[in-house]
């Protein structure tokens, strides 16, 4: 049951970015430790960070251990951004949930 209201924290946050994302997708990011959210993010520009590194960022240095839910599959290639995944490896968040697979052929999987 905390698994779906923590993933619906990140729906929630993904929808801040309409209208500012496109081309790219609406994506929201919640990262939680010992069942308190430490840090959130979304994807507020098209261009900008996306939700992932964003809610690292908050989070500070309390990552290493904790779960991320995330709207969308992090990204794992080199685009106007670094990966994801990269991000959240270095970060140390040993589990991550994620509403839906990333449609991106380059992504998926």
């Amino acid at each position: 049951k905390q698994d779906l209201s923590f993933m619906q924290r990140a729906l929630t946050l993904a929808e801040r970015g309409r209208g500012r994302t496109s081309p790219n997708p609406m994506v929201g990011a919640v990262i939680v430790r010992d069942g308190h959210i430490i840090g959130e993010g979304y994807h507020q520009e098209v261009g900008g960070p996306h939700a992932e590194p964003n809610a690292i960022r908050a989070a500070g240095n309390r990552t290493r251990g904790s779960t991320m839910y995330v709207t969308l599959e992090p990204c794992s290639h080199h685009g106007r951004t670094p990966p994801c995944a990269d991000a959240i490896i270095e970060a140390g968040i040993s589990r991550v949930m994620v509403a839906m697979t990333d449609p991106d052929k380059r992504v998926t999987g």
